[in-house]
């Protein structure tokens, strides 16, 4: 009763401090007005934040494989669905969702435990799922009476609870927010009214009860921005909450929002970065599980939870490209993180504690793609981070600046020799033996900015040959395998990859792919563009996906010497993968 009163007398103090602000309101409710707000610097100094799914769900914690169990509720409605067939089986017909509430009770709940797991992961910010589609609150409010974690399950302030741990570990705390709600009997009648009377009302309490470091809005598809009132509430969040300074948003405030309006954009279970598009540099964040659900799910086993390897590489990899990671875990039900999802956390932490200086405060890669890894920059610095490890010599190609010093990051005083191979590439001395397995950071210390220029330019006789391990790779799966020298694990239509060239003379150039594609898998229709011209082809099977072949797909023409863009883009859903691709080549006919 006494923490209850204190968070009232915290709130409405919180309003008369805000009564004060709004004076001095600097920013309208635009999206030109609020988006002219810088993003505070913590949040891309900090690039690695914990993500928490937590909630009436994480009691019978099912759902079909590759599916959210989050989303159990909802998924129950399809009486011809899995899920509705394991409810009906594991707890019977006459059993209603809400019936979960007493059963979550979290009564093993330890968040200065849950806290330290955190520090310790080497994560710098966590977002708690404060209420998600299903309604149900973690934390008191008036909108939510009789539906939150105070009045029914745990009867904890769960909210309150983790804010307080997590910033005594000096970590930044924020709230994933569900805007809709899929029952609400206000949202389904009137949604205005449901915004107006419930959904705002609870946003704001939230804010003004634990001052959180991040809004994290979701479940914003059904109505564009102007019915969420999104603008408003960032004015109001801007300039007189008392976060207005450091707080930070995404980009879900409406369904015609993402990657367009609010603060750093988000992708989800998208594994961005191998390639990302250096020509995009708005801040942004790929959020996803350890596994493949968000909430906990009993129904996935080992082979679905990404390797400790897997995830530090994704991390590198989101930094290589500009972003942040939020990797989410789902705590049961009783209030425990799973034991597999703590040792993930604590082997990133590991990786982190000695290489913290390679992801913490950095910048993206200046290099489109890398054959061997990936890059961060800090002033001064290049970050090589290299999955794998070459025999002798690493080869950086296109890097223009002169090196003053090369090391690894874990042994500063011992200096790696570095020899100029040419105008646009140098290379690195490495000892024998990869000092991490995971990933060895290697730092290039040069006079000046990233000076990088991996444009490939013709031979004598005027031909054009892209490797592989010079593309640029933009997509979700598709990456550079060095083992075949080739892209590869290339599942997904909207992958493609690119090359910048320097055409000598125009006229007609065959253009050749050098790839393999299993038996079973061909058939992919593909578009190879070259600059304004495009080449269809179909890709064949060559046997196993080691057994490459060079074919002709067709003539381009180039109307004009100089700069010209190389891509090759899948047009239609592979079997089970495009092809391997290791080289694209541009012959003059004559």
């Amino acid at each position: 009763m006494m923490r209850t009163t204190k968070c009232v007398l915290m709130v409405a103090l919180a309003v008369a401090a805000c009564a004060a602000f709004a004076q001095d309101a600097q920013y309208q409710p635009t999206w030109e007005s609020v988006e002219s707000r810088p993003l505070p610097g913590w949040y891309d100094h900090d690039k690695f934040g914990i993500f928490i799914h937590w909630g009436l769900y994480s009691v019978p914690s099912w759902g079909p494989k590759g599916r959210y169990s989050e989303w159990y509720w909802h998924d129950m409605q399809d009486k011809n669905g899995e899920t509705w067939k394991f409810h009906v089986e594991n707890y019977g017909e006459d059993f209603k969702y809400p019936d979960f509430a007493p059963q979550f009770r979290a009564e093993m709940f330890n968040p200065a435990h849950w806290a330290e797991i955190f520090e310790r992961s080497g994560a710098k910010y966590v977002v708690l799922t404060s209420k998600h589609h299903e309604g149900f609150c973690l934390w008191p409010n008036a909108e939510s009476w009789k539906w939150n974690s105070v009045d029914a399950g745990p009867g904890r302030d769960l909210c309150g609870e983790l804010t307080d741990a997590v910033k005594a570990r000096g970590l930044k705390m924020g709230f994933y927010f569900s805007l809709y709600e899929w029952f609400n009997p206000i949202y389904r009648s009137d949604p205005e009214r449901y915004v107006e009377q419930h959904m705002l009302p609870q946003l704001k309490d939230l804010v003004l009860r634990y001052e959180p470091d991040i809004v994290w809005p979701d479940g914003e598809w059904d109505h564009p921005d102007t019915l969420w009132r999104s603008a408003e509430f960032l004015a109001w969040l801007y300039n007189e909450s008392p976060v207005r300074d450091r707080v930070v948003v995404n980009d879900r405030w409406g369904k015609n929002c993402r990657s367009k309006h609010g603060g750093f954009y988000t992708t989800e279970y998208g594994h961005v970065g191998w390639g990302q598009d250096l020509g995009d540099r708005h801040k942004w964040e790929e959020c996803r599980g350890i596994g493949k659900s968000f909430g906990y799910n009993r129904n996935e086993e080992i082979d679905d939870y990404m390797t400790p390897r897997d995830l530090i590489r994704m991390l590198i990899s989101i930094c290589n490209g500009g972003g942040n990671l939020l990797l989410d875990i789902g705590p049961t039900a009783d209030g425990r993180i799973p034991v597999i999802m703590e040792q993930r956390l604590l082997a990133m932490g590991d990786w982190l504690r000695e290489h913290g200086e390679a992801i913490y405060g950095t910048g993206p890669s200046p290099f489109p793609n890398l054959p061997w890894g990936r890059c961060t920059t800090a002033p001064g610095k290049l970050y090589l981070h290299v999955f794998d490890w070459p025999r002798d010599v690493l080869d950086v190609p296109g890097l223009k600046n002169d090196v003053t010093k090369a090391y690894l990051l874990t042994s500063p005083d011992v200096s790696l020799t570095v020899t100029r191979t040419g105008e646009r590439s140098v290379s690195v001395d490495l000892p024998e033996h990869m000092p991490n397995e995971d990933a060895t950071v290697v730092v290039l210390e040069i006079a000046g900015a990233p000076d990088v220029d991996m444009t490939i330019h013709a031979a004598g006789d005027g031909t054009l040959t892209m490797p592989a391990a010079q593309a640029q790779v933009i997509g979700e799966t598709a990456r550079y395998e060095a083992e075949k020298d080739a892209i590869g694990f290339w599942t997904e239509p909207g992958d493609s990859v690119s090359w910048h060239v320097t055409v000598d003379r125009p006229g007609k150039y065959d253009v050749a792919l050098t790839y393999a594609c299993s038996n079973g898998s061909g058939g992919t229709p593909v578009e190879i563009r070259v600059g304004e011209a495009v080449v269809a082809a179909t890709v064949k099977e060559t046997g196993t996906w080691s057994d490459f072949i060079t074919e002709t797909a067709g003539t381009a023409e180039v109307a004009s010497a100089g700069a010209v863009v190389v891509t090759v883009s899948p047009k239609g859903k592979p079997a089970e993968g495009v092809m391997n691709l290791r080289a694209v080549t541009l012959r003059p006919t004559q």
